[in-house]
């Protein structure tokens, strides 16, 4: 028997001596012929008797912590979950899927435990793309009242945001390097949260080293990756050494004997227990899949914020205020309407064709982060869509640079190559993302191997835009799937409202045009 009493904050047990001598002070009763003990109900406590065997003793977060949400959305189960280990657990790893609320669950669990004076302030490490678009918006949207620093700029601003007040800092794997001396100086920042944490798995890496010095002297330190291993089993051992380094493996040659087989002279493969290895290494540890949370619908549509560049940002004012001008003179046709219409999507993008048609490349590094971040992200296949082929080939070229493993299917790709592609991006382990031209994609294939679609940009086409997600939605697709669109610019946002809408884009150009002149 185990009651919670909400208002006390306290337990009731089965008595035992053992239970008796760890709390001399609690409360002992009999009822309906049990011999019970009322005992306070603290995370110290909860630990005390679940290593008495008393194992269905809740977190004290589950009874005590109302999940505040300014915006109003409710937690799902495993996301109360999620926050409950990291409470229960100085240092953790939440290794959940992308999409399964990893986020809003680390912001919960930092405030249950300042609300009981158990943490302080909490620092943030992740991907530059995040900080603003994913890490500072949700905790506006959740805590609104908690204040929030996010250190990017120069050193000298870096280290002037990390001087001012704040309740939740938030900075950029590198950028962490930026602050160090003044990091160690801040035992006040005593939560270190490493989002997309398999960025350090290689542990002689000097940004592993970096962050393994602040680590070591906080008090709570959580990893965070819904891919832990993104190249080899080894990959573990890095982050074993900056989230639980009492723990971790003393010797990487050692670990790499232990989940890896040599079968020539440089190349090694993972043996096939080496997922259960890596397992036990990254512990304590909560994982949930997409399809563990039951509140989802089966296709999950989401938009990801990214930032323009300054070049691309001025290259939209210019074409916006053309357009306006033309919108002014009454000159604007279906025609030029129709170019300056693409030439903002291709600007908002990063490559627009200037005069003769030739290509310009914008400062999209912003953009083009944010998608390797999505990918790396995510355990299992991608498919990633761009409207324009001088995107796909950009995009392409960024994959190659980070070593992720790709097709690339536009319409000069012969059919019997991309048969040959798609072949083995559906039945085998070739190929992580396929990167595509959406009208290479529109009809028949079965692509279930994925379950994630990243919309790079949108296209103009109902018809092609349906089709193309219809490619992981079919038959034998055995998880719930993710429909991601990248946005940055009020084109994208309208073209995006409208294939909502399911409104026939192709006719109706202008009109978005008049209204982003408008500043609708």
């Amino acid at each position: 028997m185990i009651i919670v009493s909400h208002p006390t904050k306290s337990l009731v047990v089965p008595f035992s001596e053992a239970i008796g001598q760890l709390f001399p002070h609690g409360i002992r009763f009999e009822w309906r012929g049990e011999d019970l003990i009322n005992v306070p109900h603290g995370i110290d406590e909860t630990r005390m008797l679940r290593n008495l065997g008393l194992t269905a003793v809740p977190a004290p977060i589950l009874e005590h912590y109302e999940f505040p949400s300014a915006d109003g959305k409710k937690p799902f189960d495993k996301q109360v979950l999620t926050a409950a280990n990291m409470t229960m657990h100085q240092r953790s790893y939440v290794l959940n899927d992308m999409g399964t609320g990893k986020t809003r669950a680390a912001i919960w669990a930092h405030d249950y435990l300042r609300s009981i004076g158990r943490a302080n302030r909490m620092l943030v490490v992740a991907p530059l793309s995040t900080l603003n678009f994913t890490w500072e918006r949700e905790i506006l949207m959740t805590l609104p009242f908690r204040k929030v620093q996010v250190l990017t700029g120069t050193a000298e601003k870096r280290h002037k945001k990390l001087a001012e007040d704040a309740d939740i800092y938030i900075v950029n794997h590198d950028g962490l390097k930026v602050i160090h001396k003044e990091l160690m100086k801040r035992p006040d920042i005593d939560v270190i949260c490493f989002d997309e944490a398999a960025a350090y798995r290689n542990a002689r890496a000097d940004r592993s080293k970096v962050a393994q010095s602040i680590a070591r002297t906080r008090r709570y330190v959580w990893g965070m990756t819904g891919s832990p291993t993104p190249t080899d089993p080894t990959d573990a051992y890095g982050l074993a050494h900056l989230i639980t380094p009492a723990t971790a493996p003393r010797s990487w040659v050692q670990f790499r004997a232990d989940t890896m087989l040599n079968v020539s002279q440089f190349k090694w493969v993972a043996k096939t227990d080496a997922k259960d290895t890596v397992s036990k290494v990254l512990q304590p540890a909560v994982r949930y899949k997409l399809d563990d949370i039951t509140e989802l619908p089966d296709v999950v549509e989401r938009e990801v914020e990214v930032a323009l560049g300054p070049r691309q940002a001025q290259a939209l004012l210019v074409l916006k205020e053309h357009a306006a001008a033309l919108f002014r003179d009454g000159s604007v046709t279906a025609v030029n309407g129709g170019v300056l219409f693409s030439k903002m999507l291709q600007a908002a993008l990063g490559w627009i064709y200037g005069d003769e048609d030739k290509l310009i490349e914008l400062d999209n590094k912003n953009r083009l982060d944010a998608l390797i971040d999505l990918i790396n992200a995510n355990e299992r296949k991608v498919l990633v869509f761009s409207p324009f082929k001088s995107a796909t080939k950009g995009i392409s070229e960024r994959l190659k640079k980070e070593g992720i493993d790709y097709a690339e299917i536009t319409g000069d790709v012969p059919q019997k190559e991309r048969t040959d592609i798609f072949t083995a991006f559906q039945g085998t382990n070739k190929y992580h993302v396929i990167n595509a031209h959406p009208e290479t994609m529109s009809h028949g294939l079965t692509l279930t191997a994925a379950d994630t679609i990243i919309w790079f940009g949108p296209v103009t086409k109902l018809e092609t835009y349906e089709q193309a997600n219809a490619r992981i939605r079919r038959v034998g697709q055995a998880h719930k799937q993710q429909i991601i669109r990248m946005v940055a610019s009020p084109i994208e946002r309208m073209l995006y409202r409208r294939l909502d809408a399911k409104s026939d884009l192709q006719d109706s150009i202008l009109d978005i045009l008049a209204g982003i002149t408008k500043g609708n």
